[in-house]
């Protein structure tokens, strides 16, 4: 969404700049050749970065924003030098814009330091614009007065980005509170299920870690993997709780908690990632799994990373019907099992992070009905 809001800002931007032609041809310090170098070279910035498809785009806009901000600020500066420098370029505008916006997207309160630092670069672009065009070094109270209110915007900024993060705090915590009361739901009707969907949450935030997914990624990992088998809230506790083994019916019935979790949590925007994270975990790699039988890269990856995590956690737990392997057994069975059940990048993400003694490692301090962990990072 932030990265929405920056790509809406730097076309309109650049839209501006390019009618502004107009206007400022006839100054006498213009010149064409740069005016129209560093618009071109900018609309085809833009046009290479936002037409990406969806991901690709976000991913490099998350990584090299701060990058991109020093170009823009670069490129608004070789707009002045040829417009009037700091006292007389309409562009001056772009840069107090430049430093509101901070306040829209950015999540560290940084918008007072920017706007210092755009001070004290814009009173040296004045001194070497003086020079170069009138032969002399410094700058007047002409220009000073033209970037003096330039820490006000840092300032209000700043109190954007108090705001918006304190809104996003309150929203969030909602949202916690909802997830919990969702999960605790199924952990009413069974006692293992909250101790495990805690688990597999754990297991997959590391993975998700470790594999360098997007803070959005993560979002919808770490509600997903805890809402997995929130389906099985409609599943008898019969079958849920059942000592031997399932029949055919009741097999069938237990496999359509993925359905039902996906029908759940479907009506809620907010959770929309985590509706396929419930609805694919049981896929698996090589098109065996249920319920669609999705293969390969068909499987949202999300939901590859749950399928890894979950599995792990089946496999090492205690219950009346199960022998619990040892986490060493775990991993060995991730191993065999790449590329048939696992996504093969998935699985050598939980790998490496068991070789680095990085995986998470549970101890059970409670045997009431409601299990509580600790995992130690080791």
């Amino acid at each position: 969404m932030q990265n929405h809001i920056k790509s809406k800002l730097r076309f309109v931007s650049l839209s501006v700049i390019t009618l502004t032609y107009f206007f400022v041809q006839h100054h006498p310090t213009f010149s064409p050749v740069v005016f129209w170098g560093l618009t071109l070279t900018g609309w085809a910035i833009e046009i290479v970065i936002y037409t990406w498809k969806g991901k690709k785009a976000e991913a490099f806009l998350a990584v090299n924003e701060q990058r991109l901000r020093v170009l823009d600020f670069i490129f608004v500066m070789g707009y002045m030098w040829v417009t009037g420098g700091v006292g007389e370029s309409p562009y001056l505008i772009l840069i107090y814009l430049g430093i509101a916006s901070i306040g829209l997207y950015d999540e560290k309160r940084v918008g007072l330091l920017y706007s210092l630092l755009a001070v004290a670069i814009l009173i040296a672009y004045d001194c070497g614009y003086t020079y170069f065009y009138k032969g002399m070094w410094g700058t007047s109270v002409y220009v000073l007065s033209h970037i003096f209110m330039l820490p006000v915007f840092g300032v209000m900024a700043n109190l954007l980005i108090a705001h918006f993060q304190q809104i996003k705090k309150e929203e969030q915590t909602v949202l916690d509170e909802l997830v919990t009361s969702l999960a605790k739901a199924i952990g009413s009707k069974d006692s293992y299920t909250l101790g495990h969907s805690t688990r597999v949450q754990m297991y997959s935030l590391a993975l998700g870690k470790e594999l360098g997914l997007s803070q959005e990624e993560m979002f919808t990992l770490k509600y997903g993997a805890l809402l997995h088998d929130i389906g099985k809230i409609h599943i008898s506790s019969a079958v849920l709780n059942k000592t031997g083994k399932l029949t055919e019916d009741e097999w069938l019935e237990l496999k359509g908690h993925s359905m039902e979790g996906a029908r759940i949590i479907g009506g809620l925007k907010k959770l929309k990632g985590v509706r396929d994270i419930i609805l694919y975990h049981h896929e698996k790699y090589d098109g065996r799994g249920y319920p669609h039988g999705l293969q390969r890269e068909e499987i949202p990856f999300l939901a590859a990373v749950v399928n890894v995590a979950d599995s792990f956690d089946a496999m090492t737990s205690s219950r009346s019907y199960n022998k619990p392997k040892t986490i060493e057994e775990g991993m060995e069975e991730i191993r065999r099992c790449t590329g048939t059940q696992f996504h093969p990048t998935v699985a050598a993400a939980a790998l490496s992070l068991y070789q680095k003694g990085k995986w998470p490692r549970f101890k059970q301090t409670d045997h009431c009905e409601e299990e509580e962990y600790t995992y130690d990072m080791v």
